[in-house]
């Protein structure tokens, strides 16, 4: 026995897909163009089940599309495309079946996802930029982990001491203060993600080589151990820092996500770890919710 379409409406926030309203019960969602080629008119009598395939099979194909074409100029974590399905309103049915297709046929894989992109970027970034990246993309965090702690202490030394003397021989050009060419060495290798122990490491090296070996002990190196390392006095610094800059971002940033997002990018930027900061923002906002 048939059912009564008694309504169709446009979706608010996308019009091209409809709500189909039967016997007065919410049915399912589909294009709007099904309406049309289907004759789906409000009154008409029609076999729920058979129409519902067709509106399955109109989504998953749709569905497929738009995940595809969000694939095409870079590859994307498994949470990235099913978040850009759910914004386009595909039905949790419609985006299972998409991403076990996806799955089916490697177009996404989050392990080697965070392979290649380590691969790509640990010539040029450390592991904490590195690290803040991949969450950002909402990789699993285990996964990350287990990635990046077969970094041996030897590559990232070997690839620090080259951005490194790279970065001094560009700033030699212009500072001829030696104290200040150091210290902006340093700052640039904690903002590409190092920690603080690789920098003094690598500022002993450069020093060395630069027949000037107790100079470095001299410069104030970027603070950027881990948040277990960090003793209660740098804490309290880094909370206030974190604290001065988030009542400036409120005055114009109305989204809490994008406030977080711009300050962990303002404290990874000055060289602190992503445990630290994580730790630190979790409290502030928090703190400030509850007051």
């Amino acid at each position: 026995m048939g059912s009564v379409i008694t309504k169709i409406e446009f979706q608010k926030k996308n019009k091209a897909r409809v709500n189909i309203y039967m016997d007065e019960d919410y049915a399912f969602a589909c294009d709007a163009q099904l309406v049309y080629i289907h004759n789906i008119t409000k009154g008409r009598v029609m076999d729920k089940e058979s129409l519902e395939n067709i509106v399955n099979e109109d989504n998953y194909i749709k569905g497929k599309t738009c995940a595809l074409h969000f694939l095409e100029r870079s590859f994307k974590s498994t949470k990235q495309v099913i978040d850009k399905l759910t914004m386009k309103e595909f039905d949790d049915k419609t985006i299972d079946r998409v991403m076990d297709f996806l799955g089916q046929y490697d177009f996404i894989d989050d392990s080697r996802f965070i392979k290649l992109y380590i691969k790509e970027k640990i010539g040029s970034c450390g592991k904490n930029k590195i690290k803040f990246a991949l969450l950002k993309k909402f990789l699993p965090k285990e996964l990350i982990n287990e990635e990046l702690n077969k970094i041996t202490n030897e590559q990232l030394v070997e690839t620090a001491l080259k951005l490194g003397n790279k970065k001094m021989e560009t700033l030699s050009k212009s500072e001829k203060d030696k104290s200040k060419l150091y210290k902006k060495t340093a700052d640039y290798l904690a903002r590409t993600g190092y920690d603080y122990e690789l920098i003094r490491k690598v500022m002993d090296e450069i020093a060395r080589d630069d027949k000037d070996d107790d100079f470095v002990q001299e410069v104030s190196l970027p603070k950027g151990e881990s948040y277990e390392e960090t003793s209660e006095e740098d804490y309290i610094k880094l909370y206030e820092l974190a604290s001065k800059r988030y009542n400036i971002l409120i005055k114009s940033e109305p989204l809490k996500i994008k406030i977080y997002k711009k300050l962990c990018d303002y404290l990874l930027r000055r060289g602190f770890r992503w445990e630290q900061i994580k730790k630190v923002l979790r409290n502030l906002i928090n703190g400030v919710e509850d007051e």
